[in-house]
């Protein structure tokens, strides 16, 4: 099993990281994400900014280009940076009717690589489905905003 779960963490990683994210910056056209990670880190505590950056450090992570957004989604929402964070995240965005190729592709790809939890799948659809979109949210201003307000206003 612990096999399995790797060939399929490997398979989910080349999907996202090799063809993806590549892919998909070519095409995005987002307006630049204004601040830094050390801009970010300035802010005050307890804000979507300051939460953003402390947790991509602890993870290890940076903040890449054209993917600050998802990344305070991730926040916002507390879906972890892992496999399965990101597939649930997907999911949902999928029942928020976000029906972009990456979420449409991502959902379909996990469905299939990830049977042991359809039902986590299906509780977030539903989360989406009954959520605020976040369709016309300007991320250079929320990330001032205070993380448990957003919480409170974006999730179910």
């Amino acid at each position: 099993m612990k096999k399995i779960k790797y060939l399929r963490f490997r398979l989910l990683e080349l999907l996202t990281h090799k063809l993806a994210l590549p892919l998909i910056t070519k095409f995005r056209n987002n307006a630049p994400f204004p601040y830094t990670m050390e801009q970010l880190l300035q802010f005050p505590d307890n804000t979507l900014g300051k939460d953003l950056a402390i947790y991509l450090q602890k993870m290890n992570f940076n903040l890449l280009k054209n993917y600050e957004r998802h990344d305070c989604k991730h926040i916002i929402l507390q879906y972890e940076m892992d496999e399965v964070g990101e597939a649930c995240m997907q999911f949902y965005f999928l029942g928020n009717r976000h029906y972009s190729a990456p979420v449409i592709s991502a959902s379909i790809i996990c469905f299939f690589l990830m049977p042991e939890h359809w039902s986590k799948f299906l509780s977030e659809f539903k989360k989406g489905r009954r959520s605020k979109t976040f369709d016309t949210v300007d991320f250079g201003k929320i990330v001032l905003m205070n993380t448990a307000d957003l919480r409170k206003h974006y999730k179910n």
